[in-house]
């Protein structure tokens, strides 16, 4: 597997990617009310967005998009035919070890607030912790950067 960083000619895969999901689907009508186009791409890659790729078997896997103003992992998905094969521990590792390196202390992310979908069980084995905020039928989770010991003040 190889994590690469995401650019122009991507946009395809990852609208694929998104839109194939079992759990947290969207369709590509759903996504647009949200403003999430593949016109937007390349706006948020001029915002500073780290967006990355996970290629595997000549295709790819899966995609993650941080957002380092806001301290926050805005998309992590895989496409289903590679769930299982360590693609989305890969791209989180990459996606937090970023955004720690752009001095994020924590981070968060929102995931859909059912009890029952895997991301829960996922970021909580990654040492995320659920902080019990949900709006709209999501919940945050957080993580500190773990360089950081209890006597960092600054």
């Amino acid at each position: 597997m190889r994590i690469r960083k995401a650019n122009s000619s991507d946009v395809s895969a990852i609208f694929a990617i998104r839109s194939r999901v079992r759990e947290n689907h969207l369709s590509v009508d759903q996504l647009a009310e949200r403003g999430i186009t593949k016109a937007a791409f390349g706006k948020w890659i001029a915002d500073g967005y780290g967006m990355w790729v996970a290629d595997l078997d000549g295709a790819a896997a899966g995609f993650a998009i941080a957002i380092p103003h806001e301290a926050t992992l805005w998309a992590l998905f895989v496409d289903p035919d590679f769930e299982g094969r360590g693609v989305g521990r890969a791209l989180l590792r990459v996606a937090e070890e970023w955004l720690f390196a752009q001095g994020c202390n924590d981070i968060s992310l929102t995931t859909d607030a059912d009890p029952k979908i895997r991301a829960h069980g996922f970021y909580e084995s990654h040492g995320w912790h659920c902080t019990g905020d949900a709006d709209a039928g999501q919940v945050e989770y957080i993580k500190s950067n773990p360089t950081l010991s209890l006597f960092d003040f600054g």
